[in-house]
């Protein structure tokens, strides 16, 4: 049996860019966003997963950051909290 690794989120409604950010648990019992880094040869840039909807964001998050299916792993998600 594989052992399903489980993944604590909580998504952060922008209400300014009208989308959705994904933070993450850490071990300490804070929150850190999720992002990726863009490197463009004079330098690099730090930016956030964001989308239209929960589940598109869900998605890319779990398929680029993750690198694994929802099949494989057990979300418990947090409530979503307002980012005005």
């Amino acid at each position: 049996m594989i052992d399903e690794k489980t993944i604590k989120i909580r998504f952060v409604h922008r209400k300014g860019h009208n989308n959705y950010a994904i933070q993450r648990r850490t071990w300490w019992g804070g929150w850190k966003y999720i992002g990726y880094t863009i490197n463009m040869g004079y330098g690099s840039v730090y930016d956030y997963y964001t989308a239209d909807t929960r589940q598109k964001l869900l998605h890319v998050v779990l398929e680029n950051y993750y690198k694994t299916d929802r099949r494989f792993v057990n979300v418990h998600e947090y409530p979503t909290i307002k980012h005005y």
